[in-house]
């Protein structure tokens, strides 16, 4: 037994020993929510991979943002820390709405794979780097293909459904959602237009009985924006709408926009700080008579958004506020606030505090009359309320081991 447990020490001896990092390879953070860790380590086993940014070398931050035809822009900063102070730089990978999920994580390991290369050239490990670039031959026919640009090369379109169906004993929900999608992306326009349509059906039974309950909603939103320069741009948004819950039988609203950023638009991608606002008029018709005793209202209404949003190496932060309200009568108005922030404290400890707040005073489609309890249990209607709050916090400390290259998917 004793010559057993002696093995078996010795055998947890070695594998310790062969999990620990090596003088020679840098320790890197890497901030990255939409990668792989596990394929990452598996296919980049030439550095390790510190659990506290604190520790890093190298620190790699990876942001990504939606593109016009569907794909992500993935925007990697790479920050060097201790030896490698003062050295950063970015680097971008295109991911195209056609790739798998396997293309993409393959396509930010060339990327991140490429930006480690100056750090790991100023260590030992750089007598084994090396350096492979492919060549591409040049196909004059694709070229002359390139060159015959068509009205369709800037447009993406999108067609989608789902179907939902939940069924239980005594009740049943089906979802059913469908629309389209058309958005044109350039340097100088932002096109899109997206009708849609939702029908949900509710039954809950009782005593023998059935109590059937239906929401509907159809429309579509358009809007077009105009870049000017750096921190001006131009847009008109157009909506029409039909929606139960809300009482709304055709709903129209025409807005002209002007948004400011405070930071160039270059730099969204990781900083975003801007202005906007909209100056438009609206039309109702309703199902039912309203609390005010209309069946129809034609409004001139006016709204700002402030955006902000950071993401470093210090955590990120992300702040929505929104307020408007009617040129007729500004005691009908909205002001939402929505936000996020994430900070890491010290090491291994980070702390995260969100959460909404809405106060609501234009709650104009509101039908007249009693409300039903089948219609607040079963959500199918909207309620009067002056208000609406939410709020999130978390902590998360991480210890234990520095550093861990290990990739184990077993079980």
């Amino acid at each position: 037994m004793y010559k057993v447990c002696t093995l078996l020490a010795l055998f947890v001896v070695v594998i310790t020993a062969t999990a620990q990092t090596t003088d020679d390879q840098i320790n890197i953070y890497l901030n990255c929510p939409s990668c792989d860790i596990n394929y990452i380590k598996n296919e980049i086993n030439f550095v390790n991979y510190a659990n506290d940014p604190l520790r890093a070398q190298v620190q790699i931050l990876v942001s990504a943002q939606s593109t016009g035809a569907g794909g992500a822009l993935h925007h990697l900063e790479f920050l060097g820390k201790e030896i490698f102070e003062g050295d950063q730089f970015t680097l971008d990978f295109q991911a195209e709405a056609t790739m798998t999920s396997l293309e993409r994580q393959q396509g930010l390991v060339r990327i991140l794979k490429l930006g480690l290369v100056p750090f790991v050239a100023q260590t030992p490990m750089a007598a084994d780097l090396n350096l492979a670039v492919k060549k591409h031959e040049q196909n004059s026919a694709t070229t002359l293909v390139k060159k015959d640009k068509k009205l369709l090369d800037s447009w993406i379109f999108e067609a989608y459904s789902s179907f939902n169906w939940d069924k239980e004993s005594l009740r049943s929900t089906l979802d059913l959602r469908y629309g389209l999608s058309a958005e044109h992306i350039t340097p100088e326009w932002r096109i899109r237009i997206e009708p849609s349509a939702y029908f949900q059906e509710r039954v809950v039974r009782s005593n023998e009985e059935e109590i059937h309950s239906y929401r509907r909603q159809k429309g579509y939103n358009g809007k077009v924006v105009k870049s000017l320069n750096q921190h001006w741009s131009l847009g008109f948004f157009n909506n029409m709408y039909s929606n139960t819950y809300n009482n709304v039988k055709l709903g129209l609203w025409i807005a002209p926009a002007v948004e400011f950023s405070v930071l160039p638009y270059k730099d969204a991608v990781t900083r975003e700080i801007t202005v906007a606002y909209h100056v438009g008029r609206m039309y109702n018709e309703y199902f039912a008579e309203t609390i005010f005793l209309k069946t129809k209202d034609k409004i001139f209404s006016q709204f700002m958004d402030v955006n902000l949003r950071i993401r470093r190496q210090w955590g990120d932060v992300n702040v929505f506020m929104q307020g408007s309200c009617f040129l007729n009568d500004w005691s009908r108005n909205h002001l939402l606030l929505n936000g996020r922030v994430g900070v890491r404290v010290f090491k291994g400890m980070s702390f995260n505090v969100g959460g909404s707040f809405r106060i609501v005073n234009d709650q104009i489609t509101l039908p007249r009359g009693n409300t039903t309890l089948e219609d607040v249990l079963l959500g199918q209607r909207q309620l009067a309320t002056a208000f609406d709050s939410n709020v999130n916090f978390g902590l998360r400390y991480t210890f234990g081991a520095l550093y861990n290259n290990v990739v184990n998917t077993r079980l």
